[in-house]
C-alpha cells in the first residue's frame, strides 16, 4: 500500500505532500461494481433523505496540462500558455493518493493531455497502483499507432476523440488547423484497426455549437461508419476554459433550426440506436440552451469527481473555482474540509449557476435508469457539457 510522507518546508510555510509508491494488485471488477453501486445509492440518500451526507469521489479528472496544440473556437485554453503545471513527481503522488483512496477511474484531460511527454509515464503509474479504468481524452493529432501503443501499453482502455465535423470543412475552422481533420480521422480509424480494438472503448466527441450542429445527422452517419460511439458536448461559456464572449456566442443557437436537427437525430435513434446518443441525452438538450425548462436531475457529476487542474488546483465540478492546491494539502484532507463538502451539498442540488457538466451521468443515475447501469457504461459515458450560468 502507498503510504503518505509529508515533508514539510522551512519556516511556517504550507507542508507539501509527498508519497512513497508501492505497486498493488489490480483493483478486481467486483470491487468497482461495489463502490459504483455504494455511490449511485448515496446520491439518491443525499436527495431524498440527508441533503449534507458526504459523498466520497470515485473517478478523477486530471488536466495534465491546460496547454493544447489546436485553437478551437470553442474553448480558450489556448488563448495564453499556462506556466508552473505540476510536475512529473508531482502528478505521480497525486496518482498515488487517489489510488490510496480506493478511487475507481482516471480520465486524463487536458488542453490536450498527449502534449505532456510525461502522459505515458503518469499513466502507466496508475495502472502500476492498481486502478484498472484509465482514460484519455484527446483530439487525436498526436494519438499516433506508436503513441496509442504506449498509451494501450500503459493501461489505458477508453479514449474520446474529439471531432466537430462530418467533414474538413466543418472541422477545422472549429479547431482552427487545417488539415486537422484528416490527422484525426486518420488515427481514429488506426485506433480502431488495431488487433486489441475489441477491447478498447472509442468515442467520438462532437461540440454542439451555433457553427456546426446542423451537421448533427452526418456526424451520426459518420459514428456508425466508423463503428463508434457519439457523444454530444454541449457549447458552454461559464466555467474555466470556456468563459468567454466568443464562446457565448457560439451558444446561441436558432431554436427552430435545433429543434429540426434533433427531431432528425430521433428519427435516426428510432432506426437504429447503434453508437448513437440515447433519446433521453437528446431531449435534454433544448433546456441546455434554454429553449425551454431544463431537466430536473441532481448534479451527481459533481459527486462523482475530483477535478485536479494543471497547477495542482482542486475542486469537484467544472463551475467550481478551486481554493485548494495539492501542493501543499493531501487529497484525503481536502475532500474532508468543511469547505467542500458545503460546496458539494450546493452543486448537488445545483444551487449554482446551473451547470450541465456530464449530463448523461446526471441522467443515468436517477432511479429508472440507474438498476441498469454498470461501472464501464457510467463511467466512460462522462463528457463535457454546458456548465454554470450568470456566475454571483
Amino acid at each position: 500500500m502507498s503510504t503518505p510522507v509529508q515533508i514539510g518546508r522551512k519556516g511556517d510555510g504550507p507542508r507539501v505532500p509527498e508519497f512513497v509508491h508501492v505497486p498493488r494488485e489490480p483493483m478486481s471488477a467486483a470491487t468497482r461494481t461495489a463502490r459504483l453501486g455504494r455511490f449511485v445509492a448515496s446520491t439518491w440518500i443525499k436527495r431524498h433523505i440527508k441533503p449534507d451526507l458526504h459523498i466520497q469521489p470515485i473517478a478523477a479528472e486530471l488536466f495534465l496540462t491546460d496547454n493544447c496544440n489546436l485553437k478551437c473556437i470553442s474553448c480558450t485554453c489556448w488563448h495564453e500558455s499556462t506556466l508552473g503545471e505540476l510536475s512529473t513527481e508531482e502528478w505521480l503522488s497525486v496518482v498515488d493518493q487517489l489510488a490510496q483512496l480506493g478511487f475507481i477511474k482516471l480520465n486524463f484531460t487536458g488542453g490536450e493531455s498527449l502534449i505532456r511527454r510525461d502522459a505515458v509515464r503518469i499513466i502507466a503509474h496508475a495502472r502500476d497502483a492498481g486502478i484498472t479504468d484509465l482514460h484519455v481524452n484527446t483530439n487525436g493529432l498526436l494519438l499516433t499507432p506508436e503513441r496509442a501503443e504506449e498509451l494501450v501499453q500503459a493501461g489505458v482502455r477508453s479514449f474520446n476523440i474529439s471531432i466537430d465535423g462530418p467533414t474538413s470543412d466543418v472541422h477545422d475552422p472549429i479547431r482552427g488547423q487545417e488539415g486537422a481533420y484528416d490527422t484525426t480521422i486518420k488515427h481514429l480509424k488506426l485506433v480502431k484497426q488495431r488487433p486489441d480494438a475489441d477491447s478498447l472503448a472509442v468515442r467520438m466527441n462532437f461540440t454542439v455549437l451555433k457553427d456546426n450542429h446542423h451537421h448533427l445527422p452526418a456526424m451520426a452517419a459518420l459514428a456508425k461508419e466508423l463503428g463508434v460511439d457519439l457523444y454530444l458536448n454541449l457549447g458552454t461559456d461559464t466555467t474555466f476554459m470556456f468563459r468567454s464572449q466568443s464562446i457565448s456566442e457560439q451558444t446561441e443557437i436558432d431554436g427552430d433550426s435545433l429543434r429540426a436537427v434533433l427531431a432528425k437525430m430521433t428519427a435516426l435513434v428510432e432506426q437504429d440506436p447503434t453508437h448513437l446518443p440515447p433519446q433521453r441525452e437528446l431531449d435534454y438538450i433544448p433546456g441546455h440552451f434554454e429553449l425551454e425548462p431544463k431537466v430536473d436531475v441532481p448534479c451527481v457529476e459533481s459527486q462523482l469527481k475530483l477535478m485536479i487542474r494543471s497547477t495542482g488546483e482542486t475542486g469537484g465540478c467544472w463551475g467550481h473555482d478551486a481554493v485548494v492546491n495539492v501542493r501543499n494539502m493531501l487529497i484525503a484532507d481536502i475532500i474532508d474540509t468543511a469547505h467542500y463538502r458545503k460546496e458539494h451539498e450546493r452543486l448537488f442540488a445545483k444551487d449554482c449557476v446551473e451547470c450541465g457538466s456530464n449530463y448523461a451521468v446526471n441522467l443515468r443515475t436517477q432511479p429508472a435508469t440507474a438498476a441498469s447501469v454498470t461501472v464501464k457504461s457510467i463511467l466512460q459515458k462522462t463528457g463535457r457539457v454546458r456548465r454554470e450560468r450568470g456566475r454571483t
